[in-house]
């Protein structure tokens, strides 16, 4: 479908300040902007693998259940910790980059 809009959403914009953006000027690279690493979503990224993790081992593998929650315990153990750890790098490495940026453009 073609789009209706007159603008077109390759037209540059003006901001608050009078000045014209690219589009998506306001986020990161590629429009990412990242959020700061928690412990919560580490945990319910680990769950997830967690599920994933019982339903191939039981429905596919066929493992013990025995050894499926030896496993699922040492997934816990050690994915939901290296999973905050390296969320927390990527935000520091974003904020250097982003505060880089700014010092540079300014």
């Amino acid at each position: 479908m073609t789009q209706t809009n007159s603008e077109g959403s390759s037209e540059n914009r003006d901001n608050d300040a009078g000045e014209v953006e690219a589009p998506g000027a306001d986020k990161g690279r590629f429009g990412y902007n990242p959020r700061p690493p928690s412990w919560r979503r580490a945990a319910i990224g680990g769950i997830g693998f967690v599920i994933v993790w019982v339903l191939i081992n039981l429905l596919v593998l066929k493992t013990s259940t025995a050894y499926t929650w030896i496993g699922v315990g040492v997934a816990l153990v050690f994915y939901i910790p290296f999973s905050y750890y390296i969320d927390r790098w990527l935000y520091r490495r974003y904020l250097t980059k982003s505060a880089t940026a700014r010092k540079a453009a300014s």
